[in-house]
Order: structure tokens, then C-alpha cells, then sequence
């Protein structure tokens, strides 16, 4: 049984670890073929739990010199087999280096766009010259790794383009789907639904105005938004850009549309909710829609899909490995709402057809990203 570490910048509190119960799971069927052992941020400093050791550093500058001493020592008191870096930033680069030492077998995970995604949520400056820092440390981590695995077809190509001819596994991040395909009771109430968190990344702003487009063609439809964000003020209320002096300080602000709009009465805000609480409210939308400008994969889609729902997701990253177009959803041209309320438009028109999209997108999902599926990839990934 091999003994890995994974190397993670998650921030965990495992003091409340009834918060983690998909970790649980996931570390639970690891341990069934791996003996693993997880470096990241958090506390309490080391815990054992879900036949698993959790070493777990303060999140603060000094986190990256601690974590590569604790992982220098780890690998030689353990006798640690394999390093996974979940990412071929510093993490990878910190794996890289302990591989070059110890010459322990490296595996770079990638979960999207390593040189776009720091800039995603948070401002740094200069970018230009942090876009080539991370460039440079995926050319580390990728040419030094013995394989890499990707989430989907789009960081795949991205990382084959760096270390062409490496050993690539591809399948999603760890979801637990079975409490959405265990769910009997779902119907098709009169409301769109969109989950995540609310930043313009997520493109909210063009799913409400192509359902701008459409609501006098569906008076009963509304349109329901699950998550909370920086956002969520900009979509609720009308603000005006910030002048071009505040720019470099802070992202312009979006002119809301729900209240220039008159959409009060048709967009639902629900706020941060639990996933039981979501997939309540999921498994009686009519459709689910992901508008977003950047997806490594898309997570909410395959819980959706698992429900039994059509869903409608932006043609970026990973999104078209779980829409099928036509088929279980539709994709649409991103920052597109005309393209978007069409597609929508299609969709609520003919029931019938959302509820066949929704049958076999739960088949697409049952028979490829179960947690059975997902532990034995893993396994298989790290045995090979």
C-alpha cells in the first residue's frame, strides 16, 4: 500500500469537522488502496481522521517555508512513496524540489488555469509579472511530474502543452453525487436556478439579463440565485462604475440589472445555503444555468445532471465535458445574453424536452463521476 502526501493550499478547521463530511468520504475510500497523509493549511497541527493524518500549518507568510520542511520531514519519517501537488503553482514547485531531493514519484494535479486563476477573485500587482512567475512555476512542476491529472479535457490540453507525452489522467474533483442521485422526490417547478459564488467571474449579470429577454414570453417563471459574493450587492441594487483613478485599487462594478431592470419581483436572492438546503431547492428547479467566463469543470452542472435537470452552461473550459449540446443541456456563447435567452427560450418552451435532457443527463452522470468512480480513477492514477 503506497504512502502519499498531498500537498494543498485548502484551509481546513478540522475542530468542526462535521463541515467536511465530502472529505470524509473521499479520504475514507482512499485509505482503502493509499495510506494517505495531507499537508495544508488549518488546525489543529496534526489530527487523525478518516483513516487519514492531517498536518496542518497557520495560513501566513511563513506557510510555504514551514510546509516544506514538514513535508521535507514527512516524506523521510513516513517513507513516503508519491507527492501530490494539487497545483502546479507553489505547490507543485514545493514537490518538484522534494522529488529532485528525495526522488520520490511526483503526481501535478490541475484544477484550471493556474496563470489566470490568481487574478479570478483578487487583484495583485503587477500582473504582467506575476503571470510570468506562475508560468515559470508550472514549468517546474509539469516537466518534473510523472504524471498529471487534469479535470477535464481543457486543463488537460493546457497542461500537455508544457510536458507533452506525459502519462495524463483525466476525471473531475471529488463530489458527492450519491445524495443527489439517491434524491426520489424531484419535480420541474416554474423557476431557473443558478448556484455559486457571486463574483463577476460567474457571469450572473448576463443569465439576468437574457431572463430580462424572455419574461414576458413566461410571466410564471422566476429566476432563483443560491450563493453569496462581492457581487451580490452590485446585482441587487444600481451603482455606477468606479472612475478610472479607483480602477487599479478595485474591480469596476457592474450597473445592476435586477433593480434598473424592474426585476424585483422575479430574481430571488437565497443567499449561502447548506448542501442539503441547495439540493432542495435544486431538485425542483426547471433548469440549472452556469454563465460562466472561466470553469475549470463545473461542479453544480454535474449535481444538477444527477438530479435529473437540463442544464445550460457558457461554451469555456471545462463546462462542454459535462454538456453535451442538445443533448442532456445547451451551451451558449459566453457574455452572450441574446444567445443565452435563446437557449432559455427553447427550453422552457417544451417541457417534455427539458425533462429528456434531464433523464439522460442523470445517466451521463451515474456512469461516470460516482464516488465509486472518482476512488477507483485515483487508485488507478497512483498504482499505475
Amino acid at each position: 500500500m503506497k504512502k502519499t502526501l498531498f500537498i494543498s493550499v485548502t484551509n481546513l478547521n478540522l475542530r468542526r469537522k462535521e463541515e467536511f463530511s465530502h472529505l470524509k468520504k473521499k479520504f475514507e475510500g482512499l485509505s482503502q488502496g493509499i495510506k494517505p497523509y495531507v499537508l495544508a493549511k488549518g488546525k489543529p497541527f496534526h489530527k487523525r481522521i478518516w483513516n487519514s493524518d492531517f498536518y496542518l500549518l497557520p495560513a501566513n507568510f511563513l506557510f510555504w517555508l514551514t510546509a516544506f520542511f514538514l513535508a521535507f520531514y514527512l516524506c523521510l519519517a513516513k517513507r513516503i512513496d508519491t507527492i501530490i501537488a494539487q497545483s502546479p503553482s507553489m505547490e507543485g514547485f514545493t514537490g518538484s524540489i522534494l522529488k529532485k531531493i528525495l526522488r520520490k514519484e511526483l503526481i501535478i494535479e490541475i484544477h484550471g488555469d493556474w496563470v489566470e486563476a490568481p487574478f479570478l477573485y483578487k487583484q495583485r500587482w503587477p500582473k504582467p509579472l506575476w503571470q510570468s512567475f506562475f508560468r515559470f512555476l508550472g514549468r517546474i512542476s509539469l516537466r518534473n511530474a510523472d504524471k498529471i491529472r487534469a479535470i477535464s479535457s481543457f486543463t488537460k490540453e493546457k497542461a500537455l502543452k508544457i510536458a507533452p507525452g506525459k502519462p495524463c489522467f483525466v476525471f473531475p474533483t471529488f463530489t458527492d453525487l450519491n445524495i443527489f442521485l439517491e434524491e426520489k422526490e424531484t419535480h420541474f417547478e416554474r423557476f431557473i436556478l443558478f448556484v455559486g459564488y457571486l463574483h463577476r467571474v460567474k457571469g450572473i449579470q448576463y443569465l439576468i439579463e437574457a431572463f430580462n429577454k424572455i419574461k414576458d414570453e413566461f410571466p410564471d417563471f422566476k429566476l432563483v440565485i443560491v450563493g453569496e459574493g462581492p457581487e451580490r450587492k452590485n446585482l441587487k441594487l444600481k451603482t455606477e462604475p468606479c472612475d478610472s483613478r479607483a480602477r487599479w485599487k478595485k474591480r469596476t462594478k457592474f450597473s445592476s440589472p435586477v433593480k434598473s431592470l424592474k426585476l424585483e419581483n422575479k430574481v430571488e436572492f437565497k443567499g449561502k445555503l447548506s448542501l442539503e438546503e441547495t439540493k432542495n431547492i435544486m431538485k425542483n428547479c426547471y433548469c440549472l444555468v452556469l454563465p460562466s467566463l472561466s470553469e475549470g469543470l463545473g461542479r453544480v452542472l454535474m449535481e444538477a445532471e444527477a438530479l435529473g435537470k437540463p442544464v445550460i452552461g457558457s461554451n469555456i473550459g471545462g463546462i462542454p465535458d459535462l454538456i453535451e449540446d442538445g443533448k442532456n443541456g445547451f451551451l451558449f456563447e459566453p457574455k452572450n445574453s441574446d444567445n443565452l435567452a435563446q437557449k432559455l427560450r427553447t427550453l422552457l418552451k417544451d417541457k417534455n424536452l427539458a425533462m429528456e435532457m434531464g433523464k439522460k443527463g442523470r445517466e451521463f452522470v451515474q456512469n461516470k463521476f460516482s464516488n465509486e468512480n472518482y476512488i477507483t480513477n485515483y487508485l488507478q492514477m497512483i498504482e499505475k
